[in-house]
């Protein structure tokens, strides 16, 4: 009943519960926010499902069923463990260091940031496994310790405790915010949440006008606590450089998709025109929240070519008929600030049957691309 669910063609399940982990061949469906299947499908953590679970098993009638729920809810999460662990590019002899080290809290950040914070987690990992040998040897001569093995011990016990503090602390960096800070990542989230992309001086506004934050909080000083710690409340970079968006396991919230668009483009866009006479519109973003912005932006418009990098962190979407083109530009026309005069021109361009009309546009959009001369 629930296996069928989630699991994949690279688990082999041998008897009730022993789990041959091989070597994962595609991508699992875990959302950007690191949610875990049982969020995603269930609305709620399998800890707090194996609890609703046991008041369920309060009744004798309901016990046997509930039992064997329970043994698939404690599969399946083994399961979302080994799935969690294995995409790590760096797990290669970290795989039960990694499980000694994490807690069920732990899986949503190590989703989210495994391969951003790396660095920080592979020391702790090294740290653990130094430590590790150093007991496992004093252990072979147990019998015949001196004042010199019981300081080494508690050396290595101490290290221990490091590597695990180093290891909270990589994964859960909002543990070094004070609470007001705190509380004003989450108001933002929340503001961010309701409206949609904002810029840090919106959400400043918003804030003040509600008596959140103090005026000493600028917008210079929210949007640096947002760059640094907003991905740890789901809050990342908007299109357009100084705002930033929510994101919920569904992709990014985005309110307006042409407002959204229309920074995207003044940001990180390009209009051309071909010596053919053939419009381009193109958007370009980068890394792994770029990929989001493409995705989430191509999946509103509904036109377009998306183009995912598989090989590079540069990621597109790019227009080429002139139907899609003119639905973005007419889209986009009441909201862009920087480019409104391009996007102006190839809208006329687009729609003029004048051959001498279109051959200035174009060469406008030429000499404005650095292509050419008016």
């Amino acid at each position: 009943m629930w296996n069928s669910a989630f699991l994949k063609d690279d688990f082999v399940l041998k008897g009730d519960i022993e789990i041959q982990t091989i070597k994962p061949q595609s991508k699992y469906p875990f959302p950007n926010t690191g949610e875990g299947w049982f969020e995603t499908h269930l609305g709620c953590s399998s800890s707090d499902f194996i609890g609703k679970l046991e008041k369920m098993r309060e009744h004798e009638d309901m016990r046997n069923d509930v039992d064997l729920i329970m043994q698939d809810i404690n599969l399946l999460k083994s399961l979302e463990t080994e799935v969690t662990i294995s995409s790590l590019s760096w797990v290669e002899d970290n795989r039960d260091v990694i499980k000694s080290l994490s807690s069920e809290d732990d899986m949503v950040n190590l989703r989210k940031f495994g391969e951003s914070r790396k660095i920080g987690l592979i020391q702790a990992c090294n740290l653990w496994k130094g430590a590790d040998a150093s007991l496992k040897m004093l252990d072979e001569f147990e019998d015949v310790w001196g004042e010199e093995e019981r300081n080494a011990w508690t050396l290595a016990m101490n290290a221990k405790s490091d590597a695990k503090s180093m290891w909270k602390s990589s994964l859960h960096q909002i543990s070094r915010l004070n609470q007001k800070e705190r509380d004003t990542l989450d108001s933002a989230s929340v503001i961010l949440e309701k409206e949609g992309a904002l810029s840090s001086r919106m959400l400043q506004e918003r804030m003040m006008d509600s008596s959140i934050i103090h005026k000493s909080m600028t917008p210079a000083k929210l949007s640096k606590l947002l760059s640094m710690y907003g991905e740890e409340v789901d809050i990342i970079s908007g299109s357009k450089r100084g705002s930033f968006v929510k994101m919920d396991k569904t992709g990014l919230i985005i309110k307006d998709p042409w407002l959204y668009a229309a920074d995207f483009l003044d940001a990180d866009g390009s209009i051309t025109i071909s010596e053919r006479d053939e419009p381009k519109v193109s958007f370009l973003s980068k890394g792994v929240r770029g990929k989001a912005h493409c995705e989430e932006l191509h999946k509103a418009l509904d036109c377009g070519s998306l183009r995912i990098s598989k090989t590079s962190s540069n990621h597109r979407i790019v227009f080429f008929s002139e139907s899609d083109i003119l639905k973005l530009l007419e889209g986009v026309s009441p909201h862009i600030a920087d480019k409104k005069e391009e996007v102006n021109s190839v809208i006329r361009f687009i729609k003029s049957d004048d051959e001498d009309e279109r051959e200035t546009i174009k060469r406008t959009i030429r000499y404005a691309n650095g292509k050419g001369e008016v």
